[in-house]
């Protein structure tokens, strides 16, 4: 099923690669071993194809920006205050990358910025990457591995739907705060098209969404509710909350039991044919409508501009660590963190 082919050196001269796979079901999807990033989901049909995720034509592009287009993040995914917490009476220092008061997705490394390895296995791909001691102050050794799947569903004897499923492991052998989410952008009108404005958002069963500071981080106190149901037609230009960053960038409670797998989120494209949707075991989904894209060129010369797509972070709530009343966010030696993410597309 999948097929590996070169993606271009980083500036160090390290060779990279890409794995692509056929589905059958009219969509092919690709995957670099840079930051276990994904690269692509294409649609094909009988009015064309639809790339519907960001990316690069190259692994320049991921090596050159920082949005962090499709990659895994972590350790820690999103803001820890500060960049501080205390474990067992030690207190830690993070790598401050946003703003200089706040850590974010891992640090200036992290999970992201490094080449992975890579085993095909089957129909699956096995990604792993042992991140030592110290990066980005964090402590331990932390091994990870990502398993990558593609699985298909019938209906009437016909397929009609195809799952990407994303199993996260790690452990580590000192006590550590981990929370680990993928992060692709998604624009279903196609990556190419512009705005995401006009793509129509569902949050699935959640209990509100997290309060956060204005560094975006979160200390606890109650969610905001808004109901069960979060439906925009169009995204608005200002957080529900008011703020700097112009857009979405919240963290919803999801209200799912912990180890199930259900539905968290779905975009949509404007005329409702083309949709993803994330299924997670995760407490949270962090909805980011791209507030700091800058304008940089992407596949095919794509602009990517301010909304140019939106990005459904299934993860842990922000700045766990440090708030005892949220999920605990702390791997110890002899443990294993296990989590999955699954995206299913579906076109009508």
């Amino acid at each position: 099923m999948w097929k590996k082919e070169p993606f271009g050196k980083l500036r160090s001269g390290e060779e990279c690669f890409l794995y692509a796979a056929d589905t059958g079901t009219g969509v092919t999807i690709s995957i670099t071993d840079y930051g276990v990033s994904l690269v692509s989901f294409i649609f094909a049909g009988s009015d064309g194809q639809r790339d519907v995720l960001l990316g690069f034509d190259d692994v320049s592009g991921y090596e050159t920006h920082d949005f962090y287009s499709g990659c895994i993040v972590g350790r820690v995914a999103s803001r820890i205050a500060q960049g501080k917490f205390e474990l067992d009476g030690k207190e830690y220092q993070l790598s401050l990358n946003n703003n200089n008061d706040t850590h974010l997705h891992g640090g200036f490394v992290g999970l992201s910025k490094v080449v992975w390895d890579c085993e095909i296995v089957g129909n699956t791909l096995q990604f792993s990457h042992t991140q030592p001691d110290g990066t980005d102050g964090y402590p331990g050794n932390l091994d990870v591995v990502v398993t990558v799947s593609i699985k298909t569903k019938s209906s009437g004897g016909k397929i009609s739907g195809t799952f990407l499923s994303l199993d996260m492991s790690a452990t580590c052998d000192q006590a550590t705060p981990i929370n680990l989410t993928f992060h692709p952008y998604f624009n279903m009108d196609g990556q190419d098209s512009g705005s995401a404005l006009d793509n129509k958002l569902t949050v699935f069963d959640y209990a509100g969404y997290l309060p956060m500071d204005l560094t975006r981080s979160s200390h606890g106190g109650d969610t905001h509710h808004q109901g069960n149901s979060f439906q925009p037609r169009h995204f608005p230009y200002r957080r529900p909350d008011s703020g700097r960053s112009g857009g979405y960038d919240h963290t919803f409670h999801l209200c799912s039991k912990s180890g199930f797998v259900v539905p968290a989120a779905e975009i949509a494209s404007r005329d409702e044919r083309y949709r993803v949707r994330v299924l997670t075991d995760q407490p949270g989904v962090h909805v980011y409508s791209g507030n700091f894209l800058d304008g940089s060129s992407g596949k095919g010369g794509a602009v990517y501009g301010k909304h140019s797509g939106i990005a459904l972070e299934a993860q842990n709530f922000p700045n766990a660590v440090n708030v005892p009343s949220f999920p605990c966010s702390v791997l110890r030696e002899g443990e294993e963190y296990r989590r999955n993410i699954t995206f299913s597309f579906v076109k009508s």
